[in-house]
């Protein structure tokens, strides 16, 4: 551990760093990630944005502005500590541990605006087809929904890039051919990390301020997506492995 804290002390240094400058930012500033993830939006939806200073890129049509706070930096710092702080430990060298906090913050940065323009391009569409066809769950508002394909787009990605990151480390980096842990033991990293994120450091902040409004709604609401999408998870592999299981009995009785 103390010989990782050169690589773990940076990394919490750039999170800390890249959050308070994320909270005054406008969408002047936030160009460097709003502009490629605008960009990837309008490959994706066919939608023609237009960039507003100040504001952010406006769809006037769809009345949907991609602004500072759709800018993915939370997913962005959460896929790059996850990445840094669930893979350094596995490198034999310092130079490659180095190497793999650049990538991570790489690899975070072109996963964030890749994951985010797909929940940009749902968040758009999916509340005017639900609408059309009157799917609209009761009780579900505008900002509920949003916050329900946030979690889904976010929380589910966070896995696939776990799993690449883990691939990416053992066989271009590691070099030591590590074994790859159990699916139970897999899904422990992206969730510690996306509550950590998205409701633990949420929760000091508002802690410290004083000021709950709203805030327990919201983690009720993240919580609960977040525990279906495991069970879907689990649920899904109880069938995989049954129909294996099947499969090979067929085999045999054949």
């Amino acid at each position: 551990m103390k010989k990782n804290l050169v690589i773990y002390i940076p990394a919490v240094l750039a999170v800390l760093a890249v959050k308070l400058f994320y909270r005054t930012a406008d969408s002047g500033l936030l160009s460097w990630i709003l502009a490629p993830t605008t960009g990837w939006v309008q490959i994706l939806s066919g939608i023609a944005f237009e960039k507003t200073a100040h504001v952010g890129y406006v769809s006037h049509e769809y009345r949907f502005i991609i602004a500072p706070s759709c800018s993915g930096v939370r997913f962005l710092l959460t896929a790059f500590v996850m990445m840094v702080f669930s893979f350094t430990h596995k490198l034999d060298t310092m130079g490659k541990k180095i190497c793999w906090l650049g990538f991570s913050a790489m690899f975070a940065y072109i996963a964030t605006v890749f994951v985010n323009g797909i929940r940009i391009t749902v968040s758009i569409y999916l509340p005017l087809v639900l609408s059309e066809y009157s799917l609209v769950p009761a009780g579900m508002t505008a900002a509920r929904l949003h916050t329900v394909i946030g979690t889904t787009v976010y929380f589910s990605m966070l896995f696939v890039i776990y799993k690449l990151a883990g691939s990416l480390c053992r066989r271009f980096l590691s070099g030591t051919g590590t074994v790859q842990q159990n699916t139970s033991r897999q899904l422990l990293a992206p969730v510690f990390w996306y509550a950590v994120m998205v409701l633990g450091l949420p929760a000091l902040g508002r802690w410290y301020r004083r000021d709950w409004a709203g805030f327990w709604q919201y983690a009720a609401l993240v919580a609960g997506v977040c525990v279906m999408l495991l069970l879907l998870v689990w649920i899904f592999q109880k069938v995989v492995y049954l129909a294996k299981n099947f499969s090979g009995t067929l085999e045999k009785i054949s």
